[in-house]
C-alpha cells in the first residue's frame, strides 16, 4: 500500500506588498508518497505527492525533486503542475517555450546554410534531421509561426540542453564507453544577480538514472550563459532513445532549495558496434489524487541501503510567492 508521509510545514513566505502577519493563516501544503517503503534491485521506483494552497490543488506550481543514493545524488528533476497538461510540442517551436515566434526563426538564421560537423551546426535547428539547416527547415518555423501561447516569464530559464562531441557540436547518436559532453544553457531574465544551481541528469531507454552533475554560481543578468560537463556513457546502458534533464534551483532541494522554472529536457541515441538490444518501454503509473509524479528504475549494479528523497514546491498566488519542503526514504536491496 502507498504510504503518506507527514506533511511539512510551510517553511517560508516571501511578501510582495503584503506584511507578514496578514498571512499567517495561508498554507502551502507538500506531501510526498512512495508505493513502497523497500525496493529491489530491478524495481521501478515511484514518487508522487500533491501541492496544496489552503487544501486545494493549485496550477502552475513548480516541484523540485532530489533523490540521492547511500553516497551521493542520483538524480534531479522538476515537475510543472499545469492545470490540464504542459502545453503540447509545436513543430516549429525549437525552444521548447510552447510558442513559433521569431526566437525561434533566429535560432535557424544563426545556422542557417551549416552541415553537420561545421561549428555553427545545430541539431535542433535541423528540423528535418537531413544534417544542413536550409529553407526548408526555415519553412517550417513560418508555417507555424504564432502558434502556441506566449511562454510564462521565469525570474531565470534553462534555454536548452543537449549532448556534444568534444569541440561542442550537437550529436544525436553516442557510443557505450566513449566521453562526451553535457551542454546546459541558462539565462537570467531580471536585472540583479539570481543564485543559481544548475543540474542536470541522465536517462537510458530503461529509465535508469545514469549519472548527475551540477554546479552553484551567482548569474549575472541577461545570457545566455553555458554549463559543460564531461560524461561518459556506462558500458551498461541500456541502447535506444536517453534523455537529459536540466533544471534551475535557488539551492538544491536538499537544501530546501526551490526551481526556478521548468526543466528542460532533449533525447539521444546511445547505440553499440558490438551488441543489439531490446529497449524496454517504462510502466505508467497512475495515482489519481497526485499532481506530481516521477519514476525511476533500479538497475544491477545500484548501490543497496537508504535512498532519501526531497521535495521543494515553488507556489506564485498573483500576491505572494509560497515555499514548502519535505522529504521521505526508502530503501534498496538485492533480490
Amino acid at each position: 500500500m502507498p504510504r503518506k508521509i507527514v506533511t511539512a510545514s510551510l517553511f517560508l513566505v516571501l511578501m510582495l506588498f503584503v506584511s507578514f502577519n496578514s498571512v499567517s493563516a495561508l498554507d502551502l501544503t507538500l506531501t510526498v508518497y512512495t508505493d513502497k517503503e523497500n525496493y529491489l534491485i530491478g524495481e521501478t521506483v515511484n514518487i508522487y505527492g500533491q501541492v496544496l494552497f489552503d487544501g486545494h490543488k493549485v496550477n502552475e506550481s513548480l516541484v523540485g525533486i532530489q533523490v540521492n543514493s547511500p553516497s551521493q545524488p542520483l538524480l534531479y528533476r522538476t515537475f510543472f503542475i499545469y492545470e490540464v497538461e504542459l502545453p503540447p510540442v509545436l513543430e516549429g517551436d525549437l525552444n521548447g517555450d510552447g510558442y513559433v515566434d521569431i526566437f525561434d526563426a533566429v535560432k535557424i538564421a544563426l545556422a542557417f546554410g551549416s552541415q553537420y560537423g561545421d561549428p555553427n551546426y545545430d541539431l535542433i535547428a535541423d528540423i528535418n534531421k537531413d544534417g544542413v539547416v536550409d529553407i526548408f527547415d526555415m519553412v517550417v518555423v513560418a508555417i507555424h509561426f504564432g502558434e502556441g501561447s506566449p511562454p510564462h516569464i521565469w525570474r531565470m530559464e534553462i534555454i536548452d540542453t543537449f549532448i556534444a562531441d568534444y569541440y561542442g557540436r550537437p550529436v544525436s547518436q553516442v557510443k557505450r564507453g566513449s566521453l562526451y559532453f553535457i551542454w546546459v544553457r541558462f539565462k537570467n531574465n531580471q536585472s540583479n544577480f539570481i543564485k543559481a544551481n544548475i543540474t542536470y541528469t541522465i536517462y537510458d531507454s530503461e529509465n535508469n538514472p545514469l549519472y548527475s552533475d551540477r554546479v552553484a554560481q551567482e548569474v549575472p543578468p541577461g545570457g545566455p550563459y553555458e554549463f559543460v560537463s564531461a560524461f561518459t556513457v556506462p558500458n551498461d546502458a541500456a541502447l535506444g532513445t536517453a534523455k537529459i534533464y536540466a533544471n534551475a534551483y535557488s539551492n538544491l532541494p536538499q537544501d530546501k532549495g526551490y526551481p526556478h522554472c521548468p526543466e528542460k529536457s532533449s533525447s539521444f541515441e546511445i547505440t553499440s558496434s558490438t551488441s543489439s538490444s531490446t529497449v524496454a518501454t517504462p510502466p505508467t503509473i497512475q495515482q489519481n489524487e497526485s499532481n506530481y509524479n516521477i519514476l525511476f528504475h533500479l538497475k544491477t549494479g545500484f548501490q543497496t541501503g537508504t535512498y532519501t528523497v526531497h521535495v521543494t514546491a515553488f507556489y506564485h498566488t498573483g500576491v505572494i510567492i509560497l515555499l514548502s519542503y519535505n522529504s521521505t526514504s526508502f530503501t534498496v536491496s538485492t533480490p
